[in-house]
Parts: structure tokens; C-alpha cells; sequence
């Protein structure tokens, strides 16, 4: 692999990594007042467990990085992940309408993401084992 291809796969996978990580750790533990009605305590727990999905999606990504020419389908799944959010941005943007600016740069950067590890991953890294046939 590349210095080049490996350092921009690295830097991308740290940022998103890291940008998902940070605020889902947040948003998971932070701690809320609840109303004792039992559907405020479900959605609650529902936003905290999406939050820590979040996180480990970071996670991954930030793992992804270590060994980069060991996780080609680590990155190939993180970029049909990314596909699949930019696709429910699009889906949302002709059901639900418009909204703001903001969601514009995110889709943006989720379909560049997406098309990078999608297009992009790390080669397989092939080293003969002694005693395999290849």
C-alpha cells in the first residue's frame, strides 16, 4: 500500500472515528432528568443506545486504523454504513422536505466518505504461509 493511500485512509478513519466517538460517549452518559412516565424512560433508553452504537462505530473506525491492511472489510462495511445514512438523508430529504443547511454538508461528507472507503479500502495484504498452497 501507498504512503499516501495509507496516510489519507488513516486521517479519514481517525476523524470520523474520533467524530463519531466523542459525541456518542457523551450523549450516552450524560446524565438526564426523566419524567417518571414509562415512554420518556423508553426513549431515554433508546437515545442512549443509539448514542452507543455511535461510539462503537467510532470505535471501529478508530481500530480500523492500527491495522489498516487487515481491515478491508472493516472499511468496505464502514462505507456501505455511510451509504446507507447518506441514503436515508436523501429518502428523508423527498418525504419529510427540506431542512437545513446543515444537512447538505453532512450528506455531502458521508457520500465522499463512503465513496472513498468504498472505492479506496486497504489491498488485502497476501503473505505466504509456509505450508499453503497458493
Amino acid at each position: 500500500m501507498r504512503k499516501l493511500h495509507k496516510w489519507i485512509l488513516t486521517a479519514l478513519l481517525l476523524l470520523f472515528g474520533l467524530s463519531l466517538l466523542i459525541p456518542g460517549m457523551i450523549e450516552m452518559l450524560r446524565l438526564e432528568i426523566v419524567n417518571s412516565a414509562a415512554e420518556s424512560i423508553s426513549q431515554v433508553n433508546q437515545h442512549r443506545a443509539l448514542h452507543g452504537m455511535m461510539a462503537g462505530l467510532g470505535l471501529l473506525a478508530c481500530m480500523a486504523c492500527f491495522r489498516l491492511e487487515q481491515a478491508k472489510l472493516l472499511v468496505v462495511g464502514i462505507g456501505f454504513t455511510l451509504l446507507l445514512v447518506a441514503g436515508g438523508r436523501i429518502y428523508s430529504l423527498f418525504i419529510d422536505g427540506q431542512p437545513g443547511f446543515s444537512m447538505f454538508f453532512y450528506l455531502a461528507i458521508e457520500l465522499l466518505l463512503a465513496v472513498v472507503f468504498l472505492f479506496f479500502p486497504p489491498p488485502v495484504n497476501v503473505e505466504r504461509q509456509p505450508g499453503v498452497r497458493q
